[in-house]
């Protein structure tokens, strides 16, 4: 499995996660301390926001909608920059609720410094 694959996976993992500390310690990996994560008129900014960013769609798509997020499609990266989809699904079946196309820009270490989230229109 190629870095940009393996990150896109740990990327879409990080929305489903249950754990508080799991979650914590995901989101230091996935992005740098400064990173910014763009969805809509959102901006969030580092890892304290980031942290609150993911574990607040949990809350709402995961745990109360009964929903989960899995990776849609091919990886792709060139150079600095990783594209790829998302898609949530209802658990136990049913059609898809949403779908996103997700543009990373890294950093040297490898992991997101830009985040851009393009939700598609419901």
């Amino acid at each position: 499995m190629s870095h940009a694959e393996d990150l896109a996976r740990r990327y879409v993992h990080i929305w489903n996660e249950t754990d508080p500390a799991a979650r914590r310690s995901q989101v230091a990996g996935l992005w740098i301390e400064n990173a910014t994560h763009y969805v809509r008129a959102r901006e969030v900014h580092g890892h304290a926001d980031l942290e609150l960013r993911v574990a607040t769609s949990h809350q709402t798509n995961v745990a109360e909608r009964n929903y989960t997020f899995e990776l849609a499609g091919s990886v792709e990266q060139l150079r600095d920059m990783v594209k790829f989809n998302w898609r949530m699904v209802p658990n136990g079946g049913g059609a898809i609720a949403a779908t996103s196309l997700i543009v990373l820009l890294l950093a040297e270490d490898g992991r997101v410094r830009i985040d851009y989230q393009f939700i598609d229109p419901d």
